[in-house]
């Protein structure tokens, strides 16, 4: 599930680390049920046409405001990579009270 982009907090040397970890996740094809969306009045339009795909098999951290109500994160920085948690165990995170 899409879920928004980070938009602070990657250094240009975590950005070189994270292209060598995602190359050999690439994928052909989109790993989503549904398209991102492609206008969000939170950043710029996404173009689909330049976005690289990887299969969802790694996990980072992310901190972020809250959740929209197009269901996706907003004001997102990223925290790093998690290797203590597979994939398949990350859920979306309840609200508080």
């Amino acid at each position: 599930m899409y879920a928004g982009r980070a938009g602070t907090g990657i250094t240009v040397a975590e950005l070189k680390r994270l292209a060598g970890r995602l190359e050999p996740l690439q994928a052909a094809r989109m790993p989503l049920d549904a398209p991102p969306p492609r206008e969000s009045r939170f950043g710029s339009p996404l173009e689909l046409s330049r976005v690289h795909w990887v299969r969802p098999e790694m996990v980072v951290e992310v901190a972020y405001l809250t959740w929209t109500e197009d269901n996706l994160l907003r004001q997102v920085s990223y925290q790093g990579e998690r290797q203590d948690k597979p994939a398949r165990q990350v859920v979306r995170s309840v609200p508080h009270p």
